[in-house]
């Protein structure tokens, strides 16, 4: 131990007397070692961390499918979810939910809840219990029964301050009476932004295989111990026959099928691939900013050689030397390592700023425990990645030419080589971040352009949820938004106002439908359309450009002729010859009726801005009056967002207990709808331009080390008769040439990350020759003007002064 603090000391002392070398290896570590750090921490919250349920790799969901009809991962009905709890052979439990908003009141203002009503077994399924009180029981699932709910652990701190008491109190929700029962442990709230928990129950009607085709529930399912999710498939295939035996009219001709997703993959989705990806550039820029402290290193130890001969002639052994240079590569790199975490705690930050609501899971990123704990280990490793082999370097001292040589440092060929072979390195991992950056810079600015069908500039958006207790009455949801949209449109500085049912880039919302006058064979059915149910003025407040007819209009009310607008895709896929005004469609839905297609818009980009424009309906709402309203309103001039209190002071006149609430502009979910791989391409742009930064210092630090080295050649050499610029020429073919080979050993593995790159790119090839031919030439180019300052340093060595020197 006394050893180690010498060295310590020592270390200390030395990279004391050299602030510059220190400053500059302490920086280029903090920038490797932060951004590990900070991505490291996004991919353990949204990836590594186990959600806080019992052996959570036993979760999975259950989605029914009508392949046929292009109805993929849809919700199932109440009689389906029985089907999946008593048939299935390989889950120990099986659960129901539903996530609706509620309005809490009894308080100074109305609070809008996120509540998630599920069936009795949904706690047991996830293998969590209240840490107060108790969940609720099957008993309480039953219709007229009290009505109970438990709290998240996030909604007893934050709405009701850790009161002890809380348990027995009643809430009024909706209008009806609710007793808190329970209040779950902390972070378990699922599905994410889950407020409060209540009794899933549905009515005997609702329960009955006439209402098999009403579905709107998930499933939640635990595996029995031993199952796998290749078993479970194939008993659900099973399963999914016996269904369609069994209830024919249900399932004949849509190839029915059930779908099993593990909870990791239904939670995360596509976002794993990329992460992971990040991580591994980022591991590149970490072993870039290595390769640049190694070369320093080198250079430094090789300044050193008359110290480590005169230690070694006292008696210092070769292990002695090479601890000691490790010990102060070890200081170097937890040094950065500090710095590194303060970087990644702003860094962090930003990431979760700049992804928006694009990045499940993001609650839980966080710089915790196993953060910290990875950064000490990175740093540690670094430390000894880059200092073993300059010690062991430095470690081989020549007495007798060393103190030969007075006080010059000596380089040998080795070393030489050793640092230029860094260098190629530094270049070639440089060009597969560029290459990688370029690609997805790309693929963003190509999502950036694409047409979303309607104007985000201008329109601010929100929603308000109406109570199923008090407006179960049609005539009166009819009557609030009919209201509500006159009040809006109305205000100043509005210039049009509207509600649907899920605004655009939301989602998908399929619903099978009939044409009349077309029939199909008994195993055949269409693919499914969007539906959506819009206002009067959505359209036109979204500014949608009309091809045909005309849009939705205030006399497409409950009592008039049902009225529909498609898109551009519905009418070419059905009605090629352009023939579809006129035509009727109605939907597969309880209590509808038929629709006259009375026009047609451009294609909107109902899914997100990267996924195909897919056949869309709009339906008046005021033919299908809904409980939520998704506000979209346009202003006439200035910022949207100085309209949120005079829109919140109008849903207020109408009913004091309804809170309007996800209050956003149109250009924000626009944005967020891309926000993973905004982030893709901010992050592998920043890696890139931080590794060729430092792949720039490497050329330059190795060229002007041999330029250093080379002084006495390059005085012979003009006092032979060489030029200035043959010696430029000289110089600058040096850096080209470790360039020119970093460049080629790069875009052989870029050809490797192009690959992996693929399936996350969007309106670009992965082998975008464009991009290649750029980065390399970028490389180049900025390889010379790193090698310029050295070159022009050895233009100017005076012959004589250079040969005096010697």
């Amino acid at each position: 131990m006394e050893t180690l603090l010498q060295d310590v000391r020592y270390a200390l002392r030395t990279l004391g007397r050299s602030p510059g070398f220190t400053l500059v290896a302490v920086l280029a570590l903090a920038l490797g070692i932060g951004a590990n750090s900070a991505v490291f921490s996004v991919v353990n919250g949204v990836l590594l961390k186990a959600p806080p349920f019992a052996e959570p790799s036993q979760l999975v969901h259950l989605w029914g499918n009508f392949f046929k009809a292009d109805l993929k991962d849809i919700s199932v009905s109440v009689p389906e979810y029985r089907d999946y709890r008593e048939l299935p052979r390989v889950f120990a439990s099986v659960a129901a939910y539903d996530t609706d908003d509620a309005t809490l009141t009894g308080g100074d203002v109305p609070e809008r809840l996120s509540v998630t009503t599920s069936t009795a077994s949904f706690f047991a399924t996830m293998g969590v219990s209240p840490v107060r009180g108790r969940a609720y029981t099957e008993e309480e699932e039953t219709p007229g029964r009290e009505r109970v709910l438990v709290l998240t652990h996030k909604a007893w701190r934050t709405r009701f301050a850790e009161d002890e008491g809380v348990l027995g109190r009643t809430l009024q929700l909706d209008g009806n009476t609710y007793t808190v029962v329970g209040v779950l442990p902390p972070d378990v709230e699922y599905p994410a932004g889950t407020d409060v928990y209540a009794p899933l129950a549905p009515t005997p009607e609702q329960a009955s295989n006439e209402r098999r085709g009403s579905r709107s529930l998930s499933v939640l399912a635990r595996l029995k111990p031993g199952v796998t999710l290749e078993a479970a498939r194939t008993d659900l295939a099973r399963v999914a026959s016996e269904m369609e035996r069994t209830h024919e009219n249900n399932y004949k001709g849509g190839g029915w099928a059930i779908t099993v997703n593990s909870l990791e993959d239904q939670v995360v989705g596509d976002v794993r691939g990329t992460l992971w990806l990040l991580l591994g550039a980022v591991g590149f820029v970490l072993l870039v900013a290595c390769s640049s402290v190694a070369n320093l290193l080198l250079a430094r130890a090789a300044a050193r050689g008359r110290e480590v001969s005169i230690r070694a002639a006292l008696g210092a052994g070769r292990q002695r030397l090479v601890a000691q240079f490790l010990t102060e590569s070890l200081v170097l790199s937890l040094a950065g390592g500090v710095l590194g975490l303060l970087l990644a705690v702003w860094g962090t930050d930003v990431l979760l700023a700049v992804v928006g609501e694009g990045l499940p899971r993001a609650a839980e990123v966080r710089l915790d425990v196993p953060s910290v704990l990875f950064t000490a280990g990175v740093s540690l490793l670094t430390g000894l990645g880059f200092g073993l082999v300059p010690a062991l370097q430095a470690s081989r001292a020549d007495l007798n030419s060393a103190l030969r040589e007075g006080t010059r440092g000596t380089d040998g060929k080795k070393a030489g080589r050793l640092r230029a072979g860094l260098v190629v390195a530094q270049v070639a991992l440089a060009l597969v971040l560029l290459v990688g950056a370029g690609l997805f810079a790309k693929s963003l600015h190509a999502l950036s352009d694409v047409e979303p069908g309607f104007t985000p500039e201008g329109v601010l958006t929100g929603r308000v949820a109406l109570p199923r207790s008090s407006y179960a009455d049609t005539a009166r949801r009819s009557s609030f938004m009919g209201e509500l949209l006159a009040r809006l449109q109305a205000l100043p500085g509005v210039e049009a106002a509207g509600v649907t049912n899920m605004l655009p880039l939301g989602g998908r919302t399929d619903n099978s439908f009939d044409i009349e006058g077309r029939t199909k064979a008994p195993d055949e059915m269409w693919p499914a359309v969007e539906t959506r149910f819009a206002s009067a003025d959505y359209l036109r407040a979204l500014r949608a450009r009309l091809r045909e007819g005309r849009m939705l209009a205030e006399t497409d009310g409950q009592d008039a002729p049902g009225a529909v607008v498609i898109n551009k895709s519905f009418a070419d896929l059905y009605w090629p010859q352009g023939n579809a005004l006129g035509q009727r469609l109605k939907l597969h839905r309880q209590e509808t009726r038929w629709a006259t297609v009375v026009g047609i818009i451009d294609d909107l980009r109902e899914w997100g801005l990267d996924k195909p424009s897919r056949p869309a309906a709009y339906y008046s709402a005021a033919q299908f009056p809904l409980y939520n309203l998704n506000l979209v309103v346009r202003a006439k001039a200035g910022t949207p967002e100085s309209l949120r209190t005079a829109i919140e002071s109008e849903v207020r006149a109408l009913d004091g207990n309804l809170p309007l609430f996800n209050v956003a502009p149109m250009v924000r979910l626009v944005d967020d709808s891309i926000g993973s791989r905004r982030l893709s391409a901010m992050l592998m742009g920043l890696f890139a331009g931080t590794a060729l930064l430092l792949a720039a210092l490497g050329i330059s630090g190795v060229i002007g080390y041999s330029v250093a080295q080379r002084t006495r050649e390059m005085g012979i050499r003009m006092a032979l008769g060489a030029a200035r610029r043959d010696v430029l020429a000289l110089v600058l073919g040096q850096g080209l040439k470790l360039a020119g080979l970093g460049v080629a050993v790069g875009l052989v593995l870029s050809l490797g990350l192009a690959q992996l790159l693929s399936a996350l790119l969007y309106g670009v090839t992965a082998y975008d020759p464009w991009t290649f031919v750029g980065v390399a030439a970028l490389l180049c180019g900025v390889a010379l003007l790193a090698t310029w300052l050295p070159a022009r340093r050895a233009t100017r060595v005076d012959p004589i002064i250079a040969l005096k020197a010697e």
